[in-house]
């Protein structure tokens, strides 16, 4: 398997794991560094992520990706793509049409999810 497969099978995890509130998958998944800036600016900590899902702050019901990209940059692999989010937050439901860019590194305990920034499409 390219490290390209690799990473596309680990964003199909992680997605998976989202829409179905598994937190003990992302914890595995999860760098300790990760930042996770959302479409609305809100910027969560792996700490503060991981306890909105727990809490039920945010659940996630569907995460659908597409026009996906890896980039493999030494110790990192960026991924861009397109992911259309259908999530609960705070009460309100929300369906988002975003653009993306994610990093995973490579540590010795494999690869770590440590990095995602999203923006809105247009309407």
């Amino acid at each position: 398997m390219s490290i390209e497969q690799e990473i596309l099978a680990l964003e199909e995890k992680r997605c998976a794991a989202m829409a179905a509130n598994d937190v003990a998958t992302l914890e595995k998944l999860f760098h300790d560094a990760l930042i996770y800036t959302h479409s609305s600016a809100v910027v969560d900590t792996r700490a503060s992520y991981l306890e909105a899902l727990k809490s039920g702050h945010t659940r996630y019901h569907s995460v659908q990706r597409s026009d996906e990209k890896v980039r493999v940059c030494g110790d990192s692999a960026l991924v861009t793509g397109r992911a259309i989010i259908d999530v609960t937050v705070k009460g309100e439901k929300k369906h988002l049409d975003t653009r993306f860019l994610d990093v995973w590194t490579k540590t010795p305990q494999g690869w770590k999810f440590v990095a995602w920034q999203s923006t809105k499409l247009p309407a």
